[in-house]
């Protein structure tokens, strides 16, 4: 009994450090879905444009597409705009780390709307 007891706390042990390792490997040019998700979206002079709805995966499980959700208040009045994912960019400052897209907030107004039922923008596929 004393065998097994010691054996499940060794694997236990193992298991943690091998799982720090592997986290602590991990670098900013890896991000978490949930670091993605619903993370707010700023123009080039700092202004917040909208937040990251949704992400659109292709074939081979890359990210293609991002749903950004522009206008509205708590979501109402709200419009979802399809960009390509490679259009965002990392930016950081002492504040953490955010996305910057090269468009306004009135360029993604205007854009547009993506429908979520069909993937489509106007009818064709992002």
């Amino acid at each position: 009994m004393r065998r097994l007891i010691f054996s499940a706390a060794l694997l236990a042990a193992v298991s943690t450090a091998a799982l720090a390792a592997n986290q602590s490997s991990l670098t900013t040019d890896h991000w978490l879905a949930s670091d993605v998700y619903k993370a707010s979206v700023y123009d080039p002079s700092n202004q917040k444009i909208g937040d990251i709805d949704d992400l659109i995966m292709n074939k081979d499980g890359a990210v293609s597409t991002a749903v950004i959700g522009v206008g509205g208040f708590l979501g109402v009045g709200q419009k979802d705009v399809a960009i390509p994912f490679t259009d965002l960019k990392v930016a950081s400052n002492d504040k953490g780390t955010y996305f910057v897209l090269n468009k306004t907030k009135d360029d993604l107004k205007n854009a547009p709307a993506f429908d979520k039922s069909t993937q489509s923008t106007n009818g064709a596929n992002p």
